[in-house]
């Protein structure tokens, strides 16, 4: 999903800030542009205008939370041993949160 496509995801027909997009999920159009998915409340996945996205956990590492940023980023995050891990052009790297790709 590209940065427009998020924001007319949010806008939707009634020209909206927030729209809910999932159970406990949301998306909104943040001061600087970027579109957040928020889970519960934490954003899960930040959408920047130029496309790259930050990644965050907010410290439940859940199989809800694993499911949003796969569902929104354009990375696979998964598990392994407790451990989540992510895949960035088929190359695994420790999931950090806040990290931006």
């Amino acid at each position: 999903m590209t940065h427009a496509e998020a924001i007319n995801m949010v806008r939707g027909k009634r020209n909206a800030s927030r729209r809910k997009i999932g159970n406990n999920t949301y998306a909104e159009i943040l001061h600087d542009g970027s579109v957040g998915i928020m889970l519960h409340s934490t954003y899960v996945v930040k959408i920047h205008p130029d496309n790259t996205r930050t990644l965050n956990s907010g410290g439940w590492q859940t199989l809800t939370t694993k499911d949003r940023i796969n569902q929104y980023s354009p990375v696979r995050v998964y598990q392994r041993k407790f451990e989540w891990f992510v895949t960035i052009n088929n190359k695994e790297y420790p999931f950090i949160d806040n990290m931006v790709v």
